[in-house]
């Protein structure tokens, strides 16, 4: 019995990143006719007293799913991808047009208003979290 307390205790930090990070407003724009990529936003705070930091993101609707960012490079707007993103405790970071994003590349269908489709945060801590999108 003391075995699987010492074994619970230990996967509690790592449960706790999880649960520190609160997801509101995911969404995401519905497919235009003939693309193949999407893009979804959410917004994020990290409500614990650790820094979160997530390395990685997957989803089942696309073949590649990565965080991205659009950034000003000598007077011309880019986008380009986050290798991780870090919070801070009680940051906030709202993903919307023109900043950070979740790129959605290779849709398995387009993405149709009123649908739904989950996303994988993965953490460094090992954890991920599942956060579901709504298609508008």
């Amino acid at each position: 019995m003391l075995k699987i307390i010492a074994a619970a205790a230990c996967c509690l930090p790592v449960l706790a990143f999880a649960d520190s990070l609160t997801v509101t407003d995911a969404w995401a724009r519905a497919s235009i006719p003939g693309t193949e990529n999407g893009a979804a936003y959410a917004t994020f705070k990290n409500a614990g007293n650790e820094t979160v930091k997530i390395t990685h993101i997957s989803s089942d609707v696309s073949r590649v799913a990565e965080i991205h960012r659009h950034v000003m490079s000598a007077d011309v707007m880019k986008m380009e991808a986050v290798e991780s993103l870090s919070l801070d405790p009680n940051e906030v970071i709202k993903f919307q047009p023109g900043g950070y994003h979740f790129m959605l590349f290779g849709l398995n269908a387009p993405l149709k208003a009123e649908e739904r489709f989950s996303l994988t945060l993965n953490f460094e801590s090992g954890s991920s979290q599942e956060i579901e999108i709504l298609v508008k």
